[in-house]
């Protein structure tokens, strides 16, 4: 052997040198896989498997009861018990394998200590996240919902201005702690979080008023039966303030209050306020005043302003749209009646009021506005000064409700027209109508004052076409009556005319009797004209038409004349009567012939029986009129039209009867009458 040319330094033995047969030689052979081994491998993957697909389930159950609930709205209420045993039989199942497990590793002497250490660190990471939620969850769950203040109105919240009222409430409040048997007893609100008392109730609504804008904190401390309590908040924003209104929604010819004294810090600050009350652009009224009383005579919604100048002669304007109601709901029916219709003229102006109700009154008692006072159903009184006053009437009942109504009267200058003319008939001389029965008016009022605008009254004519600009009406009754023109310039000025209306009776007249005027059909009427005037002439025939025959029928007979209207409806009745000296004079009256009122009612000699079962029916019961059918159906395929039929049921079952009257254009169907026939 050839000595190492290497030589070893302090013991360390030099290194051999390379052989390739060794070399070969210390390679060991490739290692083969233990079948126990990757079996154990398989089963551990599988049992982790086992325990994390649960485990993953139960922590995504869990997060899904926390995501819902508590719930203010109960609607996820039934998953608090289920939720509950989940969590429990969680907790149990993990304690049961943490036991097991440390128990194996405590057990494991063949395992160094620490690799069991790492191994219990290892199982208690996987434990113990399980059981905390299992400790969490249902300390969660039943937690007791938010309670909540909502705003019931006004609905639109987005934007509030003031001065508004807004209604709060704990309806849901109570209605969460009810479904945990807990009872409200009172609520006790602070408006604006100030921690002072505002309010305080039985009833979980209630309203607050706020005048200004801002941001406030409103509060209620909701008492408990149990003794306890729970304090809810909220804020509201009110964006803007404007000036107030009072009533709210003010009542058509009543006076309401416009305020901007909350707007402004001191009275002194104000150097003048500007109203425009119906939206025009046009300023209505110019005060110093932070209070205005205005009476809206139109109703809907009209848009009002004020431009209001402080003494720094800063300027700011406050708009809102005010809605006027035509009136407000009335404990019990109440009409007021004026006379005259229209409540405006020059003073002094007279009128007389009246109400008409059909509630027992106890007492009525009116105030008109002017500083005088009256009572009794009907009272008359004169306005000696210009103005506008409200009178009103309140009526108390015996029953203890008062109904107060309000009409508005207004007295303005007198407008002069010299030059006033009438077009159109009859004609009018010094402010009298005269003419015979029928008097046909057909006015028109002229004058060269520019931008007068008429209109008029015909109280007592019995029928009226027209008031406006142009008078149509027409009297038909003897006597004197008064037709008034109303005229108004822009100014305010009013002109009130009374023109007199003589209605004479006529030098001839057509006179048409009916025996009787009125009835069911068929109706025979027995017609007579033998009252019948025409002065200076002598009478020749006379001629009928009916409106219920062919256009243009006429009869030529006498005085006396009857005829039977068939159907049902309103009909003319038209008299001509002939003179020797070929003169024609007619007339005309309206009848009214209503439906025959029928009811159809069904008697039976016995409603059960065995096959064949004859039974005996019966309509005496029925209200008949004076051609009435009858249309019976047996509910088997029969019928009859007989008054009181009888009928055999042949086969065994249950039967429907029913009877249908037929009188001109009237029908009745009885009540079903049911038949049992037994086999």
């Amino acid at each position: 052997m050839t000595p190492s040319p290497f030589k070893p330094i302090d013991g360390i033995a030099a290194p051999q040198p390379f052989s390739p047969e060794k070399a070969v030689s210390a390679v060991s052979p490739p290692q083969q896989k233990d079948p126990a081994v990757t079996k154990r491998r398989f089963l551990k993957r599988l049992i982790i498997a086992f325990i994390a697909i649960p485990y993953l389930t139960y922590a995504l159950w869990s997060a899904y009861l926390l995501a819902v609930l508590p719930d203010p709205a109960g609607v996820y209420d039934r998953l608090i018990p289920i939720g509950t045993m989940v969590a429990i039989v969680c907790a149990v199942v993990l304690v049961s394998i943490g036991l097991f497990t440390f128990l194996r590793i405590g057990a494991a002497d063949s395992i160094p200590l620490p690799r069991r250490r790492l191994a219990a660190i290892k199982a208690a990471g996987v434990i113990l996240p399980g059981l905390i939620m299992s400790g969490m969850v249902p300390f969660m769950i039943q937690r007791e919902p938010t309670l909540a203040i909502t705003v019931v109105a006004p609905e639109a919240t987005e934007e509030m201005v003031a001065p508004l009222s807004v209604t709060f409430s704990a309806q849901s409040a109570v209605e969460v702690l009810a479904r945990r048997q807990l009872t409200a007893e009172k609520f006790v609100w602070d408006f604006e979080g100030d921690g002072k008392l505002n309010a305080e109730t039985t009833d979980p609504t209630v309203t607050a008023y706020y005048d200004r804008q801002g941001q406030y904190t409103v509060a209620v401390t909701v008492f408990l039966k149990d003794g306890s309590t729970r304090r809810i908040s909220s804020v509201l924003t009110i964006m803007r303030a404007v000036f107030s209104v009072d009533p709210v929604q003010p009542i058509l010819d009543e006076p309401a209050r416009l305020s901007i004294a909350h707007l402004v810090t001191k009275k002194e600050d104000v150097d003048q306020a500007e109203w425009d009350f119906d939206g025009n652009g046009e300023i209505d009224l110019t005060t110093k005043a932070l209070d205005v009383v205005h009476t809206f005579f139109m109703e809907g919604s009209t848009k009002v302003s004020v431009q209001v100048t402080l003494a720094t002669k800063a300027q700011q304007t406050y708009e809102r749209t005010v809605e006027v109601l035509r009136s407000l709901p009335l404990p019990f029916p109440v009409e007021f009646i004026a006379e005259p219709e229209h409540l405006i003229g020059p003073a002094p102006f007279g009128a007389v009021f009246r109400v008409r109700t059909d509630e027992p009154a106890r007492v009525i008692l009116w105030n008109f506005g002017d500083g005088t006072e009256a009572r009794g159903e009907r009272v008359g009184h004169t306005f000696a000064q210009q103005g506008v006053f409200p009178v009103t009437a309140e009526v108390r009942s015996e029953a203890g409700p008062v109904a107060k109504i309000t009409k508005v009267v207004r007295v303005t200058p007198d407008l002069p027209l010299s030059d006033l003319t009438f077009s159109g008939s009859p004609e009018v001389k010094s402010n009298k109508i005269s003419g015979e029965v029928p008097v046909i008016v057909d006015l028109k009022p002229r004058t060269t004052v520019p931008l007068v605008e008429f209109f008029w009254e015909a109280p007592e004519a019995t029928s009226v076409g027209s008031t406006s600009t142009s008078v149509q009406a027409v009297y038909r009754r003897e006597g004197t009556y008064t037709l008034w023109l109303i005229g108004q310039d822009p100014d305010g000025r009013v002109l009130r005319k009374p023109i007199t209306v003589e209605v004479l009776p006529p030098a001839s007249a057509v006179v048409i009797q009916m025996d009787p005027d009125g009835g069911t059909s068929p109706l025979t009427v027995r017609l007579d004209a033998s009252e019948t005037v025409i002065q200076d002439e002598q009478i020749s025939g006379f001629e009928w038409m009916f409106s219920d025959e062919v256009q243009g029928a006429a009869h030529q007979q006498g005085a006396q004349v009857s005829h039977t209207f068939q159907k049902p409806g309103t009909y003319e009745i038209s008299a001509t009567v002939f003179t020797t000296n070929g003169k024609e004079y007619s007339t005309s009256k309206t009848i009214v012939v209503r439906a025959p009122v029928i009811d159809a009612c069904i008697t039976a000699s016995r409603t059960e029986g065995k096959a064949p079962l004859g039974v005996q029916f019966l309509s005496d019961c029925s209200t008949l009129g004076q051609k009435t059918t009858y249309a019976w159906d047996f509910g088997d395929g029969f019928s009859s039209d007989q008054k009181n039929p009888i009928h055999d049921f042949q086969r065994s079952g249950a039967y429907t009867v029913t009877l249908t009257l037929r009188d001109g254009d009237s029908v009745s169907a009885s009540d079903p009458l049911p038949i049992t026939v037994q086999p």
